[in-house]
């Protein structure tokens, strides 16, 4: 286990940037801290249309569809100019007195919740959204709030509500491109957590593939879907090679299509940190920010490698700044830690190592990094060695801690044999102290005799010149050459 305990993050960098959306929480919500979810409502398919016959075409009014039109014409505008919370919530209003003006206009009240969305306005963009959920009208529009709901609930850590809305969605429109994204990116995910031992990776794999070739099928220039692909492909490589080729035909179809897309970008740096090529990995990661400069995934990704090549100062910008985007994200503490401790700060690294340990007690990685800050940086500098011992009793009390969190058996493995090899040293230090404290005294010096270092009688002091010397640098007699000028 490295110090940094950041490995993990690189291989499962870009999951949450890659949800696709479809263009303090309140009650019934299902932002809020733990709980779950709203139910989706039940989907409604339509199956009574008799054989051969056309389903009835729905009818929108003139004036319904003049008033959509409008707000969508500012929507649009907004679309290509830059969102700020003002021009979202003018979008929303537009939209909102447009659904109220004709109820049964389904899209209206979708458009309500995505110019939310657009904001990040989470608790209004759930509402409206929920409302659209439940309204007759327009199938693809109800899907579409329900996939929604599921990329909003999915970022609000609700990973099983997030399923549950992308699979009503689904089954309400079967071509909606992105939910299964979505659901194939939530597996994705899911994979890299249960590693390819297990027996459920593959059923998660096969599933992950069949939504993404559906979505190729749809919408064969879905440079989204190739991307996750491509990463589903990267799972899986250390039993079988050729699935990095497979992936980077993957991506290389990707960025036919649009190669600026910064997950694309992220997800090529991911391949090369995996073909061993860690300067195009952090070209890759660099162009992510680039291109997206609140994509945290990727900034971590940067972040983690140059905190690799040693580069502190760099590391320690990039996670700053991943905690200025995100001041809950526990991972970019570590790396801080990480970075300021390779600055020789090591109470600032220290500061950073408990606010991880504050922000979530159950993980482990906070804890090992204090019994690596305590052993390595602080207990082994010490001069004063009866301190040293409690310094490395502090490393030992958090090693210890840390068998007790969430954490890897190999990892556990090694912090208790950093716990045997402290016993060791603190042993070695108290024998040490104990013989030095049993040695005898010296004996008293002879009566009359001159002091240790001291001059014999008539002698000059040292550094003293004897009477009569040229003092040292003194000009040579004349005639004499001079030393060389050096």
């Amino acid at each position: 286990m490295t110090t940094s305990k950041l490995s993990h993050v690189i291989s499962s960098a870009a999951v949450a940037a890659l949800l696709v959306a479809c263009g303090g929480a309140s009650k019934g919500s299902g932002l809020g801290k733990g709980g779950s979810v709203p139910p989706p409502p039940p989907v409604v398919v339509k199956n009574d249309v008799a054989p051969g016959k056309v389903e009835p075409k729905r009818e929108i009014s003139k004036d319904a569809r003049k008033d959509y039109e409008a707000a969508m014409v500012s929507f649009m505008q907004s679309d290509k100019a830059a969102w700020n919370e003002s021009s979202c919530r003018g979008s929303a209003d537009r939209f909102d007195a447009v659904a109220r003006e004709h109820p049964d206009l389904v899209e209206a009240q979708f458009m309500v919740g995505l110019s939310y969305h657009r904001c990040n306005l989470t608790k209004e963009a759930e509402a409206a959204y929920q409302q659209a959920s439940r309204m007759k009208g327009d199938p693809t529009k109800i899907a579409l709030a329900l996939s929604n709901l599921g990329e909003l609930y999915y970022r609000a850590g609700k990973l099983d509500g997030a399923r549950q809305y992308w699979d009503s969605a689904i089954k309400a429109n079967g071509k909606l491109i992105a939910a299964r994204i979505n659901v194939a990116t939530l597996e994705l995910e899911q994979m890299r957590k249960i590693g390819d031992k297990s027996p459920e990776w593959k059923k998660l794999e096969e599933d992950a593939r069949f939504n993404l070739s559906n979505v190729l099928g749809v919408e064969s220039d879905s440079f989204q879907a190739y991307t996750v692909y491509g990463l589903v492909y990267m799972e899986g490589y250390q039993k079988n090679k050729n699935r990095l080729d497979l992936a980077k035909l993957l991506l290389d179809e990707a960025k036919k299509r649009n190669e600026k897309f910064p997950p694309l970008q992220n997800a090529y740096g991911l391949y090369y940190m995996r073909k061993g090529a860690l300067s195009l990995a952090l070209q890759n990661f660099q162009a992510a920010v680039e291109g997206d400069p609140k994509f945290i995934e990727a900034r971590m990704n940067v972040g983690l490698t140059t905190l690799g090549f040693r580069n502190y100062p760099v590391s320690k910008e990039q996670f700053e700044k991943v905690i200025e985007l995100d001041a809950k994200r526990y991972d970019a503490y570590i790396g801080l830690g990480a970075a300021l401790r390779g600055l020789k700060d090591l109470d600032g690294a220290e500061a950073q190592y408990k606010k991880a340990k504050d922000l979530d007690p159950r993980r482990g990685e906070a804890y090992y990094n204090l019994g690596v800050l305590y052993k390595d940086f602080r207990a082994s500098k010490q001069d004063d060695l009866k301190a040293s011992l409690g310094t490395y009793g502090t490393a030992k009390d958090y090693f210890r801690q840390f068998l007790d969190k969430l954490g890897d058996e190999s990892d556990k493995a090694e912090a208790k044999a950093q716990v045997t090899l402290i016993d060791k040293t603190t042993a070695q230090i108290e024998k040490f102290i104990k013989n030095q404290a049993n040695q005898p005294a010296p004996p008293p010096a002879p009566a009359g005799a001159a002091p240790a270092g001291a001059a014999p009688a008539g002698a000059a002091p040292a550094g003293v010149a004897p009477a009569g010397a040229a003092p040292a640098g003194a000009a040579p007699a004349a005639g004499a050459t001079p030393p060389p000028k050096k």
